[in-house]
């Protein structure tokens, strides 16, 4: 034995005690090892204390975790998977993850471990946190959202009046498709800085997420701020040019005054969110000032949305699925599951999705929350496998995450990690997602079908936009919403709404899934359509998934008891 074979025999079963101890030597830096062949990684106890994972986890389990700021999610997971192939090893890259409502900027630099053949079998990584918080957008220059938020509480735990303003591009993907992503960067650039021009030097503007942009002003009253919103939203309407080409943009505001307000920055974010949504679906992009418009919620009830709000920016506490099932309509078997989103915490208990989703749909943390839910809907369909290979899975997306450039390889990143098969994962298309620009919505479509991936339209007849993207738009389903159900048999007119929808689909090669079937009598009277799936409390409310699990074993049983006395019949 070797001078070297000694020194390490009596260390051999100490090696993850001697790496946390060296961890432990340099302030805020980290270990990880991870194993190339089964992608388990290794983590120091510094990092499984700072990130809160456990010892070893796998490495792509890591992603919903890290709560990355979402600039820098592709990067992140496209610079991880470089390292673990061996490319630009010894080079360092950044990236920034939320702590405490505080974006901490992070650096990680790698190399490989190999045998004595020269087999790669292990990424080492030290990762560095700079403690640096970013609070300056790179593409305006502005401060950020980090700055927003920090800056509202400021002016609220020092008692300051202020005039809080959230103003949004409509149909901002437009510019990105016509023009490319450089233009529409200047384009924001401009907006930013004619946003401060226009404010005369009385307020600080921020580049929020998106094509959102937040001011704040130390006092505006009403009066005031209708003038400012009016002459922001003519000027951009009209006057608003950029590299010498006339740009005219329609925008959306909201806006709350605090005058002795008691609460925080995340419930005053929430509020604002509340407040340009109704502007851009039911004001026509004129402001609404929160305190004016509450309509019908009180106070307990926006604090909860607040709650709500911080539980989908920190690792999804109290978000858990429930499904429902899906029939065929030849069979009456349960072929399928759709996923819906419910939020349990005490002592508030079980709180319905109508009372916050309109909110976070409007948030930026919606992306994040999105592929939660996706990942974690995959997983529980394949663990339906076992006794349905063919059963399949329906994920409802929303604007903000299918505007997202990145959204499309998150998909099919959670489709490889988890080995489900593309054609048994149906995405639909929520109401709002038509609100988005029809050429960008059919690539999107396109691309997710060369995949394999099936598209749904949810809630087809509702809304003007339906029949014209069922036209337009290439995909496999249009789900009939439940508000031509109700009492169809004794309405003329939804029966025939209902007819066309279902001869238009099978003219056009489409599957129909009917919803809102509720008891037998309107089961009985649908048959005669000829629709392909049906879907309502009928069959099942939504449950949670041991509870459909059950369904699933139950309707297994019945259908193997049945096979075994063919034979006897026979």
């Amino acid at each position: 034995m070797n001078a070297k074979e000694k020194f390490w025999e009596k260390y051999a079963n100490r090696t993850p005690e001697l790496l946390d101890l060296m961890s432990t030597m340099e302030p805020n830096s980290y270990v990880a090892i991870t194993d190339i062949e089964t992608g388990i990684t290794w983590w120091s106890k510094q990092a499984r204390e700072l990130f809160n994972y456990e010892e070893c986890v796998h490495y792509s389990a890591m992603r919903p975790n890290l709560r990355l700021h979402p600039d820098d999610a592709a990067d992140y997971r496209q610079n991880w998977q470089d390292r673990m192939e061996g490319k630009h090893l010894g080079e360092t890259f950044e990236y920034r993850i939320l702590f405490n409502d505080v974006y901490m900027l992070f650096s990680t630099k790698n190399d490989i471990l190999t045998d004595e053949n020269g087999k790669p079998l292990a990424l080492i990584s030290i990762i560095h946190n700079l403690g640096v918080p970013n609070d300056v957008d790179m593409i305006t220059g502005l401060p950020n959202d980090l700055a927003f938020t920090r800056d509202i509480n400021e002016a609220v735990n020092k008692n300051r009046q202020v005039t809080v303003l959230k103003v949004g591009i409509a149909k901002f993907s437009n510019i990105n498709i016509m023009y490319g992503a450089k233009y529409a960067n200047t384009v924001l650039f401009e907006v930013g800085h004619r946003l401060a021009q226009l404010a005369c030097g009385q307020g600080k503007v921020y580049r929020l997420t998106g094509s959102k942009f937040g001011l704040i002003f130390p006092s505006l009253d009403r009066k005031q701020l209708a003038v400012l919103y009016n002459r922001i939203q003519d000027y951009f309407s009209n006057q608003f040019v950029v590299e010498k080409e006339n740009v005219p943009l329609r925008l959306s505001g909201g806006a709350m005054i605090l005058d002795h307000y008691f609460g925080d920055a995340i419930a005053i974010k929430s509020r604002l969110t509340y407040a340009i949504n109704h502007s851009k679906h039911a004001h026509h992009g004129e402001l609404v000032i929160f305190n004016d418009e509450i309509c019908g919620l009180g106070n307990d009830q926006l604090e909860l949305i607040s709650i709500i709000h911080q539980s989908a920016v920190s690792g999804f506490d109290g978000f858990y699925l429930c499904y429902q099932p899906i029939t065929s309509a030849k069979t009456q078997k349960i072929s399928g599951m759709e996923a819906l989103l419910r939020w349990r915490k005490e002592p508030f208990g079980v709180v319905p999705p109508g009372i916050f989703i309109e909110w976070l749909e409007e948030d930026p943390c919606i992306y994040g929350l999105g592929n939660w839910i996706m990942r974690q809907a995959i997983y529980d369909a394949c663990k339906i496998q076992k006794y349905q290979q063919d059963f399949f899975v329906n994920v409802n997306v929303s604007v903000g995450q299918i505007e997202r450039k990145e959204f499309r390889q998150s998909v099919l990143d959670i489709l490889e990690e988890t080995g489900f098969p593309p054609n048994q994962l149906c995405i639909e298309l929520t109401e709002r997602c038509r609100e988005l620009d029809v050429e960008f919505l059919r690539q999107e479509v396109i691309f997710f079908r060369s995949h394999g991936i099936r598209i749904a339209m949810d809630d087809f007849g509702t809304g003007s936009a339906s029949l014209q993207l069922a036209l337009e738009l290439p995909v496999d389903e249009l789900k009939i919403d439940m508000s031509f159900i109700k009492d169809i048999q004794n309405k003329p007119t939804n029966q025939a709404m209902v007819k066309s929808i279902v001869d238009f689909g099978r003219s056009s090669h489409l599957d129909i899934c009917i919803e809102g079937v509720e008891d037998q009598s309107v089961l009985d009277y649908i048959s005669q359509y000829g629709a392909t799936w049906y879907q309502g409390y009928f069959f099942s409310k939504p449950v949670i998934f041991e509870d459909f699990e059950d369904l699933i074993e139950k309707q297994y049983l019945e259908e193997f008891q049945a096979a075994q006395k063919e034979p006897e019949l026979q």
